[in-house]
């Protein structure tokens, strides 16, 4: 059962629905209808939370403007990450492919060079030769990356 109250009119109309029609609706006579008594303090409670002090709504006003503010550079940090990592993910694509084709390359010129082929033409043709013990010089470089001859050796 639900119960509607008509302020304006001090009557207090009640619904009633049984199955699956709703019947009449009757009129209740709530002159002596008093309500929940509220004592003094709790009804000066209410009527001070009805009206805002001009510094409350003030306040209001700043945090909610904060709040848009701090949502509006949330979304556009957002945005700018997301962004990034789509470059991020094609630049990532793109050197795949260039290391791809590098190793095909590199492949192509390694199986194009016959070294047995290089290896007669300087013993036979040029007249190289494997170095003897007594030719190799052995050296301490303490800077691994490259070795700079100054004078020839003989």
């Amino acid at each position: 059962m639900a119960a509607r109250a008509n302020a304006s009119r001090g009557t207090l109309t009640a619904e009633a629905i049984y199955g699956n029609t709703a019947r009449e609706l009757r009129e209740l006579d709530t002159s002596s209808y008093t309500g929940i008594r509220l004592s003094h303090q709790t009804r000066r409670n209410r009527e001070r939370a009805k009206h805002m002090n001009p510094g409350y709504v003030v306040f209001l006003t700043l945090a909610m403007v904060l709040t848009v503010i701090v949502c509006i550079q949330y979304l556009m940090l957002r945005s700018d990450v997301t962004s990034k990592v789509k470059e991020l993910a094609k630049l990532e694509a793109q050197l795949n492919e260039m290391k791809a084709e590098n190793d095909d390359t590199e492949n192509r010129i390694t199986g194009a060079v016959d070294l047995e082929e290089v290896k007669y033409r300087a013993m036979n043709e040029l007249g190289m030769q494997y170095a003897h013990s007594d030719q190799i010089i052995a050296y301490e470089c303490e800077d691994t990356d490259y070795v700079r001859q100054l004078v020839d050796i003989e």
